[in-house]
């Protein structure tokens, strides 16, 4: 390989190292903020988990309970109706063979003042409503066979053929409007005989049942459920809520059917504070994120520029060391070449500092630390030394390639200075040496050219 393809290879490598540490560090930085930022949003997305369990299993109970309390609260009202009607059947068992119609018409309208919720009785002789309490607003059904009316007939066919009490509802009635109706067959040695027939207001029901429930959160849906021919349907609420998974159900047996309650908490308070929490821990996951990346990149950056001279922007004194270090372990690889090391002092740079000030010094310097970037090659390292002094390393020398790097440095040095109008004129001591040719260690070979800087400015002197 030729001086010209190592120096090209020597190029590339700095050029590569230099893109490579930048791209690293920056990939380094932007990888640590996002294994900060995921850490933070999965501790909040775990952290929600948990609490929307926690409060899915505490609404879950809440509201089994209220489902409860519900179905207690509809039986206790449904009893209250419910056992005024074994008092009549009673009565009617008794009395079958000699009823008195006014008597009859007296117990019914005694009975329904006293029972809550009660809309209407009616007492069917075999399959015939043959009394009905209260008259007024019920004439329509006094007479009707329950076998001419085919939405009734089902359950009644059931309490006849089965001597069962049934309850139905909602059922649409004769006389107008709905209701439940509850049906209990009077049954005379061993025999059907007749009907009593409760039918029960359900929006009267519905009030007492939620009568003292203040807790508005909650929404509530009844459905009787159809069973051995008997009618159901809504009794009260959103048929919709059946289908919505976050309804409790709960089931109760009633007298020839099936009673299913629907029970759903509305309350999105904790539902909004699980979004704040979450709205607050990606923030915090960004936030942080945004943090580390920051002092990483800021922590690169001063690493970066504790090895370069603020003024010139050069490498310092510390990293032209490591670079040599770097240069020579290279060389001890390839088992071959060579590398030089080039001191620069300015002569004439104190007078210039000590009449214009250290500012125009400033000045005189930066410019003086480009012009020699412009005389060496991408691969070598220019870097300021100390004060006035300058230090090159040169990668891939030998004696002609310094000789000539030398006497560019020497024309460059000597070039006039046009600064703020003002033309000067400064001179250069160059001092250079070899390794491993005239020095076997990196202090050797920097004091050698060291010394060698010296010696020149002494001649220059004299």
């Amino acid at each position: 390989m030729t001086r010209h393809q190592n120096s090209h290879s020597a190029v590339a490598r700095h050029i590569g190292l230099a893109l490579n540490r930048a791209s690293m560090t920056r990939g380094f930085a932007g990888l640590a903020a996002l294994l900060v930022g995921l850490s933070l949003i999965t501790t909040t997305e775990t952290l929600i988990a948990l609490r929307a369990r926690e409060i899915a299993s505490e609404n879950s109970a809440k509201t089994l309970a209220i489902a409860s309390e519900l179905r207690a609260r509809t039986d206790r009202e449904l009893n209250s109706v419910l056992y005024l009607s074994s008092g009549i059947v009673g009565y009617l068992a008794v009395r079958h063979d000699q009823l008195d119609s006014e008597e009859i018409n007296r117990i019914l309208e005694t009975v329904h003042g006293f029972g809550r919720h009660i809309r209407n009785f009616s007492i069917a002789i075999g399959t015939r409503m043959t009394y009905v309490c209260p008259r007024a607003g019920n004439e329509q059904a006094l007479g009707r066979d329950y076998r001419d009316i085919p939405a009734q007939w089902p359950a009644v066919r059931q309490a006849v053929e089965n001597h069962q009490t049934v309850l139905t509802g909602p059922v649409n009635l004769v006389q107008g409007g709905t209701g439940l109706i509850y049906r209990v067959p009077v049954i005379v040695e061993g025999k059907y005989w007749g009907l009593l027939s409760t039918v029960i207001d359900i929006p009267s029901l519905h009030q007492a049942v939620f009568e003292g429930m203040e807790d508005k959160s909650f929404e509530f849906t009844l459905r009787s459920e159809e069973r051995n021919g008997a009618p159901g349907g809504i009794l009260w609420g959103r048929p919709e809520l059946f289908a919505d998974p976050a309804t409790v159900q709960l089931k109760a047996e009633m007298p020839s059917g099936t009673w299913t309650y629907a029970v759903r908490n509305n309350d999105k308070g904790r539902a909004d504070l699980a979004w704040t929490i979450r709205s607050i821990g990606w923030l915090l996951a960004v936030l942080g994120g945004l943090c580390v990346f920051t002092v990483l990149r800021q922590r690169s950056e001063m690493a970066r520029l504790a090895g370069f001279d603020s003024l010139t922007e050069l490498p310092n004194r510390r990293l032209f060391d490591d670079r040599l270090e770097q240069s020579i372990r290279r060389l001890m690889r390839r088992n071959g070449g060579q590398i030089a090391v080039i001191f620069i002092d300015l002569n004439g740079f104190k007078p210039i500092n000590d009449r214009y000030g250290h500012k125009f010094g400033d000045r005189v310097l930066h410019i003086f630390a480009t012009r020699l970037q412009q005389e060496v090659r991408l691969a070598d390292t220019v870097s300021r030394w100390a004060g006035d002094e300058f230090a090159i390393l040169i990668e891939d020398a030998d004696e002609a390639l310094l000789a000539r790097v030398i006497e560019r440095l020497r024309k460059r040095a000597s070039a006039a200075f046009e600064i703020d109008g003002l033309s000067l004129h400064v001179g250069a001591a160059i001092g250079a040496a070899l390794y491993p040719a005239e020095a076997a260690t990196p202090a050797a070979l920097i004091e050698l050219a060291d010394r060698r800087m010296y010696e020149d400015k002494d001649e220059k002197r004299d």
